[in-house]
C-alpha cells in the first residue's frame, strides 16, 4: 500500500469538553449537567473547561469563573485534576500511536495522525480514522471529533466543523470548495483583529480571500496577505512532525463478539501482522521482539513477547511468532474480546531499500 503522486492523508483528533468528559466518566452523575472547571468563584479564578451544557449559557473557557457562575447558576463547579486529565490523554494517544506511528500531539486533548504511510487512498484512511473515533469513543468512554484531509490546516477546520462528536472528510481536490462558504475566522491564523479588518474591506468568506489578488490582500494585512490567499485555497505543505521516538509498532482490534475459533484469531493476527509490517517498512525499522496481547472475555489481560535473533520488518515472521504465542497461551474456545500484535526492539534498516526479512548480516542490537 502506498500513497499516489505523494498525497497526503491527515487526520485531526479533538476530544470534546475533554475535561468535562473525563469527570463525567469518573462520576457518571454528572452526565448532562452543565460543569465549569477551574478555579473558586469567590476568587479570582477562572474557567479552565467548561462543558457543552455550560457554553449553552455562554460560559466558555478563560472567563471569570464568577461571571461563568452569574451566567448558569445550576452549573457544577469542579476543581482541575489535571493528573488525572493526562492519563487519559496518554491512554487516546497510545489508541492514535497504534494506527499510525506518526503522530503530532498538538495539547493534551488534540492530535494530528498521518496515516498516509498506512492507507492507499482516502477511502482506506477515513476507515482507519473512523476506526481512531470507535475505539476512544468505545475503549475509553470519551467523544471526540475528527477531520481528514490531504493537510493538517484543512484537517483542523474539518474537525472543526463536525463538533461535537463528528466525522467530516475532505476529499483531495475538494479543499477549496469545502473552504468557500466559511467564514474568514473559520481559517487558523486568522484572529479577530485580520478577522475585522478583512470584513472592513468586504472579504466575509473564505472563498472571496481565495478569489483575491494577492495585492489586495497585502494591502489590508501586509505581506501575510499572499499567503492567506494560497491558505484560503486549502494549500498547507506543513508535515506532521513528531520528536517521539518510535520504540513499538502495534496494532489492535476489538471484535464486535468474542472470538472463540483459532482459525478467525489467526485471521485476524495475519491482518495485523501486515499492518505492523507496513507501517514498519514505511518508517526504514526492523524489529525483534514479536509481542501478543489478549483480552479475554472476564476482561483479563494477556501479554506475551518473544525475542527472534534476526530483526525482521516481514509480515510471515511477523505472524509466525504471534501464533506461536497465540497457541503457547490461550486456551482453545477461550472467549476473546481484544487481540493485538506488536513490534519493539527497533533499529533502523542498515541499506536503504534493503528487504527486512530476517537479516542475515549477523550484526545484533544494542
Amino acid at each position: 500500500m502506498s500513497a499516489v503522486d505523494d498525497q497526503r492523508y491527515i487526520a485531526l483528533v479533538d476530544l470534546d469538553a475533554f475535561y468535562a468528559s473525563v469527570e463525567v466518566l469518573e462520576e457518571p452523575s454528572l452526565a448532562g449537567k452543565p460543569l465549569l472547571i477551574g478555579g473558586s468563584p469567590t476568587s479570582r479564578g477562572v474557567v479552565a473547561a467548561a462543558s457543552y451544557e455550560a457554553r449553552k449559557y455562554g460560559c466558555h473557557s478563560a472567563m471569570p469563573m464568577s461571571r461563568a457562575v452569574r451566567l448558569c447558576p445550576e452549573a457544577v463547579v469542579l476543581r482541575p485534576r489535571f493528573h488525572l486529565y493526562r492519563e487519559y490523554s496518554g491512554r487516546v494517544m497510545d489508541i492514535l500511536q497504534q494506527e499510525s506511528g506518526v503522530i503530532q500531539q498538538m495539547s493534551i486533548d488534540e492530535a494530528y495522525v498521518d496515516l498516509t504511510p498506512v492507507s492507499k487512498d482516502m477511502q482506506e484512511a477515513a476507515g482507519r480514522a473512523h476506526r481512531m473515533q470507535g475505539r476512544v469513543r468505545v475503549d475509553l468512554g470519551l467523544p471526540c471529533s475528527v477531520g481528514i484531509a490531504s493537510n493538517k490546516m484543512v484537517a483542523k477546520v474539518a474537525c472543526e466543523t463536525g463538533k461535537p462528536g463528528g466525522f467530516v472528510v475532505v476529499e483531495p481536490g475538494t479543499e477549496p470548495a469545502f473552504l468557500a462558504d466559511l467564514d474568514v475566522r473559520s481559517l487558523p491564523g486568522i484572529g479577530p483583529r485580520s478577522t475585522e479588518r478583512l470584513k472592513a474591506h468586504g472579504f466575509h468568506t473564505l472563498g472571496q480571500i481565495a478569489a483575491a489578488s494577492p495585492e489586495a490582500l497585502v494591502t489590508v494585512l501586509g505581506p501575510w496577505g499572499a499567503a492567506l490567499k494560497r491558505r484560503a485555497q486549502g494549500e498547507d505543505p506543513s508535515p506532521v512532525e513528531t520528536d517521539r521516538e518510535t520504540k513499538s509498532v502495534s496494532a489492535e482490534e476489538t471484535f464486535a463478539e468474542d472470538v472463540n475459533a483459532r482459525e478467525s484469531l489467526a485471521e485476524e493476527l495475519r491482518r495485523m501482522a501486515e499492518r505492523v509490517a507496513h507501517s514498519l517498512e514505511r518508517h526504514g525499522l526492523v524489529g525483534r521482539t514479536v509481542t501478543l496481547k489478549l483480552r479475554l472475555s472476564d476482561f483479563t489481560t494477556l501479554t506475551r513477547s518473544t525475542s527472534r535473533d534476526n530483526a525482521t520488518a516481514h509480515a510471515d515472521a511477523i505472524l509466525a511468532d504471534a501464533l506461536h504465542l497465540l497457541d503457547a497461551n490461550w486456551e482453545p474456545r477461550t472467549n476473546v474480546r481484544l487481540i493485538g500484535v506488536g513490534v519493539s526492539n527497533l533499529r533502523p534498516v542498515q541499506t536503504p531499500g534493503q528487504l527486512a526479512l530476517d537479516m542475515d548480516d549477523g550484526e545484533e542490537e544494542n
